[in-house]
């Protein structure tokens, strides 16, 4: 039975447009002739005010004081540089995006530049990207490099090769991260990484790979360095279709350990999807010129946004994209609960002339939980992202309230927004007037709203015996920290004061808890057990981790979390004197890091 949701944001509809327009979507994957109409997008927007691209890579060679670099190490960087050029551009050229040029400083004979830095300290270890970096920066600054207006590629000299016994482990930061307008990249460096030992048989002994082949090995770390720089150019995680894997392995899902390894026999190799070639089209690092709005703040809105299921598991997204800066294409990602957001499966849109775009998921994931994220793909190289959540049972059958809630019931939630539970039920009145399933989600939200608790009501000890449940954060903590902001309880710090959201629904009770983040309380063994939830508010990017602890115990470890991800706990807390909530920053820095405990509940 086909299942179809419209879903609205604003008054004046668009649907019966869309509806009618003769937007398809047969496949996840975009037209060659609807590229030509991105690339002509892109290219019209930057003849009309066009300036000279700042955007640039940036290769630096860090080697701990005291410490020689790696043999060969400036001819290696440039072979693996030229190598990561190569992939990237040609992967454009194949999706439709001809003439991209990957722009790294050089120097006058027009060979890439390395700069030397020579660390502070003699030892340096996996954590310590920040402090690397800063102390690469002043060095860059020195030198005329302006770090806000590039993409780092940090090759840290922090592997230990032992040609004897022909064995390598390393001790280097190993990640990356950006915009489209500046980017890190961390990289580790040895004397056997080279493009030219792609093919090489012979044996090592790997620290985390165990025994492989020094090609093997190339394989992985070249095609970290690709992946990682393409953190640092502003792409996600995202693994490769079904229709796609004749193509190899796509690069931001696990084609970091794939790469050339095509050139061994072994295997397809690594592959740049569509979806990233968009992304990256309009990137400074890949153009000369760019538009004057390279600058601007960006901001899209996605309107009259109606999905469909059919039998199988997959979806189809109609909607409207409207942006002051123009929008090239629309990139989705469906990622599956767990498993970061490597899993993620992309699909992409070129909007028409009026900004009505129409899109097909392919086949998700069964049984699991899942984000939406709708990215719109800016000319100026900027992308605009809105998170939305929706489940998949373990029979195929696609949930779609939670967008419902999000798209549908916006005008209730703004009111919720602004503490007004009478307007909120007014909206719901006019939102809902002849659809009961969209009532049901809507008031099961109000009520949330009509229970609302005070907050810090009660000393540990002050608790009545007879009240059975009771909200932790009606508890005075013993102690707060958070990591960005101020503490706060049921709302979000800030004048606006936000809504505590999770997965794509709302909530009245909670705790904010940025990490790095500490709530202490003092149970004294008078309760059984805390339930509750924890994730990602909203659609902030970070990963984090969720901890509690009973007397220094832990009795809950989430693992990483990322946005759609939340998770939930029931601990026994019968024999906890002091109870501790931590919010760690998931080992990346602790950029977007926004966690929030849900709903903590404490029974007798």
């Amino acid at each position: 039975m086909k299942m179809f949701f419209r879903l609205a944001l604003c008054c004046v509809a668009l649907s019966s447009v869309l509806c009618q327009s003769k937007l398809s979507a047969a496949s996840p994957e975009t037209a060659p002739s609807d590229v030509t109409i991105a690339e002509r997008r892109i290219r019209q927007t930057v003849d009309k005010a066009a300036i000279d691209s700042a955007g640039q890579i940036v290769v630096v060679y860090f080697t701990p004081k005291g410490t020689e670099p790696a043999k060969d190490y400036v001819q290696r960087l440039r072979r693996i540089v030229d190598e990561t050029s190569t992939f990237y551009e040609t992967e454009l050229e194949h999706h439709g995006f001809a003439n991209r040029k990957m722009r790294v400083l050089r120097d006058s004979e027009g060979l890439v530049r390395i700069i030397d830095v020579v660390g502070v300290n003699e030892f340096y270890d996996k954590p310590d990207g920040t402090k690397i970096r800063n102390e690469i920066v002043p060095v860059l600054r020195e030198q005329g490099i302006n770090p806000d207006q590039s993409v780092l590629l940090m090759f840290c000299n922090l592997m230990d090769y032992d040609p004897v016994k022909s064995s390598i482990t390393h001790h280097s930061p190993y990640y990356g991260g950006g915009t489209h307008l500046s980017g890190n990249a961390w990289q580790c460096d040895s004397q056997i990484l080279d493009p030219l030992r792609l093919v090489d048989s012979t044996p090592l002994l790997d620290g985390q790979y165990g025994r492989i082949t020094i090609g093997r090995h190339n394989s992985i770390f070249i095609g970290g360095v690709i992946h990682e720089l393409g953190h640092a150019l502003s792409l996600p995680h995202c693994r490769e279709r079904v229709d796609q894997s004749g193509r190899g392995t796509a690069l931001m899902g696990s084609g970091n350990r794939t790469f050339g390894e095509e050139r061994r026999g072994e295997g397809k190799g690594s592959f740049l999807t569509q979806a990233h070639a968009f992304r990256l089209a309009a990137h400074p690092v890949f153009n000369s010129k760019v538009t004057d709005s390279l600058f601007d703040r960006v901001k899209a809105e996605f309107q009259n946004i109606v999905v469909s299921t059919g039998d199988s598991p997959s979806m189809t997204i109609r909607a409207r994209v409207h942006s002051a800066v123009p929008v090239h294409a629309v990139v989705a990602y469906f990622d599956a609960t767990g498993g970061s957001d490597y899993d993620a499966t992309t699909a992409t849109a070129v909007p028409d002339a009026d900004g009505n775009f129409v899109m097909e998921s392919g086949p998700l994931r069964v049984n699991s939980g899942a984000a939406l994220r709708l990215v719109a793909c800016h000319v100026n190289g900027a992308t605009t992202t809105k998170t939305m959540s929706y489940r998949v049972s373990k029979d195929g059958q696609v949930d779609l309230s939670t967008i419902q809630l999000e798209t549908s019931l916006a005008s209730v939630i703004e009111a919720l927004s602004k503490n007004d539970l009478d307007a909120a039920t007014k909206q719901l009145e006019l939102a809902a007037a002849n659809d009961k399933d969209l009532r049901s989600i809507g008031e099961r939200l109000l009520d949330r709203f009509r229970n609302v608790t005070s907050v810090g009501d009660f000393e540990s000890d002050s608790v009545p015996d007879a009240t059975a449940v009771l909200f932790l954060n009606q508890l005075k903590p013993v102690s707060e920290t958070v990591g960005w902001m101020r503490p706060t309880y049921n709302r979000l710090p800030g004048r606006a004061g936000g809504l505590l959201s999770i997965d794509g629904d709302y909530f009245a009770n909670g705790i904010y808890a940025h990490a790095p983040a500490t709530h202490v309380y003092s149970l004294n063994e008078r309760w059984k057990r805390l339930s509750g939830q924890c994730g990602i508010q909203g659609a902030n990017y970070g990963q984090v981790e969720f901890i509690i602890q009973g007397d220094g115990k832990t009795l809950f470890q989430s693992g990483k979390v990322g946005s759609g991800d939340g998770k939930s706990f029931d601990v026994d807390v019968t024999e906890v004197k002091r109870l501790t909530l931590q919010v760690t920053n998931g080992g990346d820095g602790n950029g977007g890091d926004w966690g929030i405990w849900i709903e903590p509940t404490l029974r007798r």
